[in-house]
């Protein structure tokens, strides 16, 4: 039986049960901020009676309808303690408003790096169970950046993040002094729920992330690789067993980094016809030019954004990879209706974000 279905029980359904039971009777109140969390809501309200306490969500602006369940004292507790509270005592009871420090705006930090709304959405299932999860990308591409991007998803919630070496993020156990394999060993004594590290290096520091994520453990590792099938690549390189590769990987993004065009003094122009053909735009296709201005100091540019891509594995790529499928057909599947790192950088190229030679630089690798 689901446990969360079993613990989440309303009254209507279960009129002699408490609210939560078994396995999570300890922390009633994280068991309902992991499932607010889940449906992406900002705020969880309770109106506490002597007898009963009702719970609705705020989710996309909208309360839900009131689920009813019997009073329970650790949930009051729980949501009492619980930074980011507001409680109102009334006359028949209490009234406690968690704000949640919320899936929407973690969500947003991805997508401020570059990562689109359907890959962030494609992508968060992802997070939430154990797996592998590579982060392909060579040396300035940001890739530990999008690494630590993706912690933050965690931030606020139960989970017990592991960091290797070169990844400080608060609230995690770090482990030091150690690398690769050796590393990976050692974090798993630590008992976490996540183990991050910024890159992959050699045949047995790959074989001991596998393991891990086949433990049940999320594994979010950087990988030196120019695209994310030749990240799948790499690990077959390091001859990682296909079913335990299969089995176990959960998403492969790649990433490169492009300058941005100032906002402000961007100026529309036509393109090329040599840049037109490279990028596959129509004749006379209208792209963005720099210019310079006060906001960029003169250079036309504003930062770097990233451009990605991800492969996020469904029964068809476990099958490739299990069966050994080659790259172009891995590929074909993988971007039938997702962006690769080409397509991506050309869509920025279409809507103003950075220049047809960022575009093209990316498109040649």
């Amino acid at each position: 039986m689901d446990v969360e279905a079993e613990t989440l029980a309303p009254v209507a359904e279960a009129p002699q049960s408490p609210l939560f039971s078994g396995a999570r009777a300890e922390a009633p109140a994280n068991a309902l901020i992991a499932e607010a969390r889940r449906r992406r809501a900002s705020h969880i309200h309770l109106e506490i009676g002597p007898g009963a306490t009702v719970v609705r969500m705020r989710i996309a602006g909208q309360l839900t309808e009131p689920r009813h369940y019997h009073a329970d004292a650790a949930l009051a507790a729980g949501f009492r303690d619980a930074a980011g509270a507001s409680l109102l005592v009334h006359e028949g009871g209490e009234r406690i408003v968690l704000r949640l420090d919320g899936g929407e705006r973690r969500e947003r930090a991805l997508e401020a790096i570059g990562m689109r709304r359907e890959q962030v959405d494609a992508l968060l299932p992802a997070l939430r169970r154990g797996g592998l999860v590579l982060v392909a990308g060579p040396a300035g591409s940001g890739r530990s950046t999008s690494i630590a991007t993706l912690l933050r998803h965690f931030a606020g919630s139960p989970r017990h993040i592991a960091t290797i070496d070169t990844l400080p993020v608060e609230g995690a156990t770090r482990i030091e002094g150690l690398a690769g394999a050796a590393a990976i060993r050692a974090t798993l004594e630590q008992d976490p729920d996540v183990i991050a590290l910024d890159v992959l290096e050699g045949r047995e520091a790959a074989g001991a992330a596998a393991e891990a994520a086949e433990a049940g453990h999320l594994v979010i590792a950087g990988i030196d690789a120019p695209d994310s099938v030749s990240a799948i690549r790499q690990m077959r390189d390091w001859r990682v067993e296909p079913f335990r590769l299969a089995s176990n990987v959960a998403a492969v993004l790649a990433q490169r980094l492009v300058r941005r065009l100032c906002p402000d003094c961007r100026r529309p122009v036509q393109a090329q016809g040599s840049v037109s053909a490279l990028l596959g735009f129509d004749s006379g296709a209208i792209v963005f030019a720099p210019v310079g201005c006060e906001s960029c100091e003169g250079t036309g540019f504003a930062g770097m954004t990233g451009v990605f891509e991800a492969i996020v594995a469904d029964g068809a790529i476990r099958r490739l990879i299990n069966d050994g499928g080659d790259e172009a057909i891995l590929a074909r599947h993988a971007f039938l209706r997702a962006p690769n790192l080409g397509s991506a950088a050309r869509a920025l190229v279409r809507e103003g974000m950075t220049t047809p030679d960022e575009a093209v630089r990316i498109s040649r690798g």
